[in-house]
């Protein structure tokens, strides 16, 4: 079992998105023209306010500020009365051609050239600013480099990452190149920044920050800035997501032994990475599989029973290296319905809808999740309730049972794979059935909030006997989908043979509504076992399909039925086989499915 992401309690400084909430960015889209003109006049309480710093009425003396980032109110910005001196003194100075051409300055499309560009001048002096003495290391900071010209300069500077706005996972060997003080980047709580421009505001000093210059400093920052609201602070220096765990580095120099750090590699290669970002009415968690052509039935999505942790949000992802489940605990309540969005390149976007317009970080900082591998069990994985909505007679002892996953539930089963179904009164006993279509003529399937099982029932059966009773609205359990049938083999197949008896006629359903449509299968053969005529399923739905699409062959055998039958009579067998398949067929496939004896013999 791989771990990953297993979060502890109280984490700070997870990072939104700056471009997935246009409303709380809109004031970026000023020309720096007209915001240099607006600062002119402003005095001190009007850029206070701006900056979201409200008075504490507790500390008149000290002039203490409190900057709320959370809603725990833990975070504060200690702002001395001689600081606030010297600003008012130079509050109406005119801005240099130093500072005006440096808030000008044009981003570069390459990112260093943008780096050398974000740097403040080396000239800055140290004239005229008090060190403030605590537990934390500081340096005396150069004019024009305090924090409110950090907020200033960050508001109207549009691409300070220099990355145009577009956000991307980063590995940990492209984060350790940019360790230098002209191309600087860092990781903290998983995110990638560009602390480049940053440099010469930090309280700390260079030296300080470049500690954790191209590295993961998550460590280092919670041990000196537990504190602070990263996420408001380098949101325009965000560059994207960390793409795997890099060991973070902390002010004692963490020294991992080569054999964990391997080993931290290899449990977490496999595992595709997870990321989100929000805005004030969603918030989007985005998988990076690695894997090209992604299909839609390759994700589950399931919500939690458990009315004491209903926020838990459960993923299985179904890739070739495996099955991948994923666990998020939810700050707060979502909606029901959800978007889903699968790009070519193998990445999968869950998009939630928020119930209240708020920042999740405020509430949770970081979303706790947890990753494992996991393997396939025989009697299946992960069930759901699910209610019965209909049950339909086909044939006097099989019916078409129709049940509504959860509304907080999404799972398209592949074609040709089954699931497990039992009922909450035996656990114990669980069966597999075949996913089929809502019907073999229409194209009116719900496979993504509906699972359509054709059922035979067995008088001494031990589940169908009771599955035949339970009323409509009555609810099951159902499982994640199972199988090893891959649907792309007959992508390469001209003539398809599907060989089926009784019930194994259920697989080939949704096999034959897709082929029909496919150019490159020239022909499909049904050769269909059973008893009597009364025990076909779907017998005359087969007879106007084969009229509709001329390449669609039936051949019905009965072993038992009366003197009236025109067609073909017996048990399967090699001649009766050697008469149906034509020997010379080009590039022929063969689908299988009936009772052991009779899949053992059409095999031989």
């Amino acid at each position: 079992v791989f771990k990953l992401g297993c979060y502890p309690d109280k984490l700070k400084g997870s990072v939104a998105d700056p471009a997935a909430d246009p409303q709380n960015n809109s004031s970026l889209n000023n020309s720096l023209s007209k915001s240099l003109k607006n600062e002119k006049n402003k005095d001190l309480s009007t850029i206070l306010d701006e900056s979201h710093l409200t008075s504490n009425s507790d500390k008149p003396h000290n002039l203490v500020k409190n900057f709320h980032n959370n809603s725990t109110g833990d975070t504060s910005l200690n702002i001395s009365k001689t600081d606030l001196d010297k600003f008012n003194q130079t509050k109406h100075s005119k801005i240099t051609l130093n500072q005006t051409q440096k808030l000008e300055t044009s981003v570069s499309s390459s990112l260093k050239a943008n780096n050398a560009l974000l740097l403040p001048p080396k000239e800055a002096t140290n004239e005229g600013l008090a060190k403030i003495e605590n537990e934390r290391k500081k340096c005396a900071l150069g004019k024009g480099y305090s924090l409110m010209d950090w907020i200033r300069f960050s508001k109207a500077t549009l691409d300070l990452a220099g990355n145009k706005g577009i956000l991307r996972p980063i590995t940990v060997e492209e984060l350790s190149k940019h360790d230098k003080e002209d191309d600087c980047w860092m990781a903290i709580f998983g995110k990638v920044y560009n602390v480049t421009p940053y440099m010469k505001y930090h309280p700390g000093g260079v030296d300080e920050l470049m500690k954790g210059a191209g590295k993961n400093a998550t460590d280092l920052f919670i041990q000196v800035h537990q504190w602070v609201n990263v996420q408001s602070m380098l949101e325009k220096c965000l560059l994207g997501s960390l793409d795997s765990l890099s060991p973070p580095v902390n002010s004692a120099k963490l020294e991992l032994k080569p054999k964990m750090e391997v080993e931290a590699k290899k449990n977490t290669f496999e595992i595709p990475v997870l990321d989100s970002y929000q805005s004030n009415q969603s918030c989007n968690i985005v998988l990076y599989t690695k894997c090209k052509n992604l299909q839609s039935d390759c994700l589950i999505i399931d919500k939690s029973n458990d009315p004491l942790n209903s926020n838990f949000l459960i993923l299985f992802i179904y890739i070739p290296s495996g099955i991948y489940k994923y666990c998020l605990e939810l700050p707060a309540p979502v909606k029901e319905n959800y978007d889903v969005k699968f790009s070519k390149e193998g990445k999968i976007e869950i998009i939630l809808f928020k119930l209240e317009q708020i920042h999740w970080w405020q509430m949770c900082p970081k979303l706790k999740f947890s990753a494992e591998k996991i393997e396939e069990s025989k009697i299946g994985i992960n069930f759901r309730e699910c209610i019965l909505k209909s049950r339909d007679n086909l044939t006097h002892d099989t019916s078409l049972y129709k049940f509504d996953l959860p509304n907080t539930s999404r799972m398209r089963v592949p074609i040709g794979l089954h699931i497990f179904l039992r009922l909450p009164k035996n656990r114990e006993l669980a069966k597999p059935y075949t996913v089929v279509s809502e019907s073999l003529l229409h194209e009116n399937d719900q496979l993504e909030s509906q699972i359509c099982l054709i059922i035979k029932h067995y008088t001494d059966g031990e589940l169908t006997s009771d599955l035949n009773k339970i009323p409509i609205g009555s609810k099951v359990e159902i499982s994640n989908y199972s199988g090893s049938f891959n649907f792309d083999v007959l992508s390469n197949c001209c003539n398809l043979y599907l060989i089926c008896a009784g019930s194994g006629f259920t697989p080939m359903i949704r096999i034959i509504k897709r082929c029909l449509t496919m150019d490159n299968i020239e022909m499909i053969k049904i050769i269909f076992f059973n008893k009597t005529e009364q025990d076909i399923i779907y017998h005359q739905d087969l007879e106007k399909l084969g009229q509709q699409f001329p390449k669609l062959k039936i051949c019905n055998i009965l072993s038992d039925e009366k003197e009236h039958w025109k067609g073909k009579r017996g048990r399967i067998n090699d001649e009766l086989l050697g008469e149906l398949i034509n020997k010379s067929s080009n590039n022929p496939y063969f689908c299988i499915c009936g009772p052991n004896k009779f899949t053992e013999t059409a095999k031989e």
